[in-house]
């Protein structure tokens, strides 16, 4: 099934398959029980995973949304999953409210 990433058509730099979706739940530290991480196999090596939720910046109130990297699908669903707590690193989580987060267009999960 890796014929995929051979495929060549003109104008097109990249294919992404979507390889996994995780639900993640971490009650204790955000104010809702589980959030989405989608993982991509890239035709040009590696893997990538996104979340359906971002952090709202403490700076200008705007979507932090992160991505993780890695070699295999664990490896970038831990990456992605870090890299998002990371984002809420510095707020009280006692505080934190769904005010705090926006919502992918649940069209892209």
């Amino acid at each position: 099934m890796n014929d995929w990433k051979s495929i060549k058509v003109d104008g097109v730099t990249k294919m992404e398959k979507v390889v996994a979706e995780f639900n993640v739940w971490a009650i204790q530290k955000l104010p809702f029980p589980k959030f989405k991480v989608k993982i991509r196999e890239s035709s040009t090596g590696g893997y990538s995973g996104s979340t359906n939720v971002a952090v709202r910046s403490l700076i200008d109130n705007e979507p932090d949304w992160i991505a993780g990297f890695g070699n295999t699908i664990s490896e970038s669903l831990e990456n992605t999953i870090k890299s998002f707590f990371e984002t809420i690193e510095g707020m009280e989580e006692a505080s934190l409210s769904e005010d705090n987060f926006v919502w992918s267009d649940s069209h892209d999960f």
